[in-house]
């Protein structure tokens, strides 16, 4: 049995039900021990088992369902005779553009019909086609193709930087500012989560779901947004909206777009957004009208920000 049944053949719905809520079906898999009895009973090398089963990263998809695909990686499954299969890094959380194919992550809606539309080639093909450019013709915004291009360009450049900070590697201090790898994660965390909570009383878009008409346009597929919330939407507890909370592909990526825009010292923005040349003109802009409660937020959570960074590459937001 190859790893990719056997990932197939447990991930399905014919070896364990698929509850709406699959994480407590599926994480059991993820124990050590059923692990190394699944890595032994397909007789995998050492070399594939630490492929399949990585180190946990933190940044993980609450929901561990593989709720998402790249419906091109499942068409190359087919096309060699393979059935197609949940891929690690989809399961994480910044991993919102396939890097092998450069298109967006497509949501696989647990218990609907379209749940196994992985596993047919005429719905792949679909569902890879919906993804073309341009799909919002009657917002009568002018085209900017060079827009859709530089989204895409920020979500794979941010990807590679959080993929090589994770083990350890520094990020290009010209683009990012003098962070180190660590620092690096815990800066792009919380501005994620600023961007995605709601902190007023009143239903409104979050800071990454508040979309211009051109990046509504140009981004569809890469970022987008699902509906107004407020913050008595949350799960009781919760306070907050993070990454990992969020398994649609297109709103992590408009997080991940904001945060390419207030961190890099380099970002296209649209031009139908207000912006500037540098990353302290974006912060003023993004940031300072915000409501108060969203401004105190990030400004506590600049100060676990190294003091440096802070100084040379941010506005003062205390």
């Amino acid at each position: 049995m190859s790893p990719a049944v056997l990932l197939s053949t447990i991930e399905g719905t014919g070896s364990l039900p698929l509850h709406k809520n699959s994480r407590y079906t599926l994480d059991p898999l993820l124990e050590p021990k059923v692990m190394e009895i699944l890595s032994t009973l397909a007789q995998l090398p050492d070399d594939a088992r630490r492929n399949l089963w990585p180190a946990r990263t933190r940044w993980e998809l609450t929901d561990c369902a593989f709720q998402v695909y790249c419906p091109r990686c499942c068409l190359e499954d087919l096309k060699v005779g393979r059935i197609p299969y949940g891929r690690r890094p989809w399961q994480q959380s910044w991993y919102t553009i396939c890097r092998d194919h450069g298109v967006p992550l497509v949501l696989r809606r647990l218990g609907s019909r379209e749940a196994e539309a992985y596993r047919s080639r005429d719905m792949l093909k679909y569902k890879a086609s919906e993804l073309a450019a341009d799909r919002y013709r009657g917002l009568k915004v002018t085209r900017e193709p060079s827009l859709r291009v530089a989204i895409l360009g920020s979500l794979l450049e941010i990807e590679r930087t959080v993929s090589n900070a994770l083990v350890g590697i520094q990020p290009n201090r010209l683009l990012w500012g003098a962070l180190e790898a660590r620092e690096f994660l815990q800066v792009l965390s919380d501005l994620t989560t600023w961007a995605l909570t709601h902190f007023e009383p009143v239903r409104a878009w979050s800071l990454a779901e508040d979309l211009t008409a051109a990046e509504e346009q140009e981004g569809y597929g890469l970022i987008g947004r699902v509906r107004r919330m407020s913050a008595a939407d949350y799960a009781a507890g919760q306070s907050v909206r993070t990454l990992s909370d969020i398994a649609l592909p297109k709103v992590r990526g408009s997080a991940l777009w904001v945060a390419h825009a207030l961190m890099s010292a380099t970002h296209p923005g649209a031009t139908d957004r207000i912006a500037g040349p540098r990353q302290q003109d974006r912060q003023k802009a993004r940031i300072l009208p915000t409501s108060p409660a969203a401004r105190t937020w990030i400004a506590e959570r600049q100060q676990c920000w190294p003091e440096a960074y802070r100084r040379e590459w941010w506005i003062e937001l205390s």
